[in-house]
């Protein structure tokens, strides 16, 4: 059942909803062409830069053909090549300073931009192939279809990590690698999980994700969790379980309270959802 609490900076979340990230097909070339292009700079100005992978799996034309567009974009000035080994084929796209103005007129929000000699600098690198997932994830359910081939869009829309700090710049508060909008109007959280992690992580995670979705300052209704491997589902899925049937049992050192109450533990059995529809094109894509 959908919350009536409003929304954190609702009115900020929606200026970044409103940003068109589905392709347009058209059977002209030179409107195909222009579409790509414009999806390609938003793409790169949302993340901090854009992959072939991820392009691909929006355009759905080859590889070499992908690789064609990328390329004429950057023979226009608008991005720059940055090779590097944390992508997964090798290279990414990230935008010039003229890019930057294009994409800052395409999606009618400023855009920060900082300027380097080597291009690779101006991305954090540890991020890439998180990064990279995640642009494909997004994109894909935004893409989403039944077997029949009828579109069956998981989200409507999404708010990237990188505008999630922009709104939410307080160190108090859980970053997220990406908000999306529901068509009933909620609003959900996605969270990646591409490694394994210790029990006390998750722990910490879930108290997060309570004062995140069950206190006051409401940020979304509730979570996806999106694992990268199936052990890595099991692993976290099991860790869950376990944490929301011992932690109302545990308390407190410093307010001798449960660390969750029985209502919240059984709330957050709700609110957190894993979707494991993506494990299998996120292995063969990233990690075959």
């Amino acid at each position: 059942m959908m919350s009536n609490t409003p929304l954190q900076n609702a009115d900020n979340l929606h200026i970044y909803f409103n940003i068109n990230m589905r392709l347009n097909k058209s059977a002209n070339p030179v409107h195909r062409g222009r579409e790509k292009k414009k999806l390609a700079l938003l793409l790169a100005a949302r993340y901090g830069f854009v992959s072939a992978i991820t392009c691909q799996a929006i355009w759905q034309i080859r590889r070499h053909k992908v690789l064609e567009s990328l390329n004429r974009i950057v023979k226009e000035g608008l991005l720059t090549i940055a090779t590097t080994d944390r992508a997964a084929d090798g290279r990414i796209y990230v935008l010039t300073h003229s890019g930057a103005q294009f994409a800052a007129e395409l999606m009618r929000v400023d855009i920060p931009f900082r300027s380097a000699r080597e291009p690779i600098t101006q991305v954090n690198q540890n991020a890439i192939m998180h990064d990279s997932i995640l642009s494909f994830v997004l994109s894909q359910g935004l893409q989403n279809k039944t077997k029949d081939g009828i579109p069956k869009p998981l989200w409507s829309a999404y708010l990237t990590e990188i505008e999630f700090k922009r709104i939410h710049s307080s160190s108090a508060v859980k970053n997220v690698d990406a908000l999306v909008q529901l068509d009933n109007g909620e609003v959900a959280a996605l969270e990646l999980e591409a490694s394994f992690k210790r029990k006390t992580q998750h722990e910490k995670t879930i108290l997060k994700l309570r004062d995140a979705m069950l206190g006051e300052n409401k940020l979304y209704d509730k979570v996806f969790i999106i694992p990268c491997s199936q052990k890595i589902n099991n692993d976290t899925q099991r860790y869950y379980k376990q944490l929301l049937e011992e932690m109302p049992c545990r308390y407190d050192r410093k307010t001798k309270l449960p660390l969750l109450s029985n209502d919240d533990a059984d709330r957050l059995r709700e609110k957190i959802i894993f979707r494991t529809k993506f494990i299998e094109p996120i292995e063969q894509t990233f990690y075959r």
